[in-house]
């Protein structure tokens, strides 16, 4: 009797594994399905989580901080440490604008991840951003200011 209980135990541990591994392949290739339509619609949204400044210690974010592409313009809303150099009183905007872009480039590395760069301005510097995407959303993304520091983030594609 405990053999046929431990083998029925076994049985519903690897059914329920099985079910549970397709789910999660099913998820996985719905997700970069839907990176891939938003990178070629040129239309997405980077959710950021984590700030690396050039300076200092990495920091988890805490807000609703996000880097957002639609068409033509570009959506920073990020928050910034570092070094600034020669900006309005006051600080200016940061790295908080809506601007259009002026170049934008997008290619494939040897891995299959996506390589993107922006580059637009905002009143009083001039902005490089380069984003690396990942088939399951992740993102990395670098800024590269002309009168600040630069400063990394990573953070999620918004998929849903």
């Amino acid at each position: 009797m405990k053999k046929v209980c431990l083998a029925m135990t076994t049985l519903l541990v690897v059914l329920s594994g099985c079910g549970t591994t397709a789910d999660k392949a099913e998820r996985q290739a719905r997700i970069a399905k839907a990176v891939e339509q938003m990178l070629a619609d040129r239309h997405y949204k980077v959710d950021i989580e984590m700030m690396y400044p050039l300076r200092g210690a990495s920091m988890n974010v805490a807000g609703t901080y996000s880097l957002e592409v639609k068409g033509d313009t570009l959506v920073s809303y990020l928050p910034y440490r570092g070094q600034a150099y020669n900006v309005p009183y006051g600080g200016g905007k940061g790295l908080n604008f809506t601007a259009l872009i002026d170049r934008y480039a997008e290619r494939s590395d040897s891995k299959g991840h996506r390589l993107i760069s922006i580059e637009t301005k905002s009143e009083g510097d001039v902005f490089q951003y380069e984003l690396q995407v990942f088939g399951n959303g992740q993102t990395s993304v670098d800024v590269h200011c002309r009168e600040r520091d630069p400063i990394s983030f990573s953070g999620v594609m918004d998929v849903e």
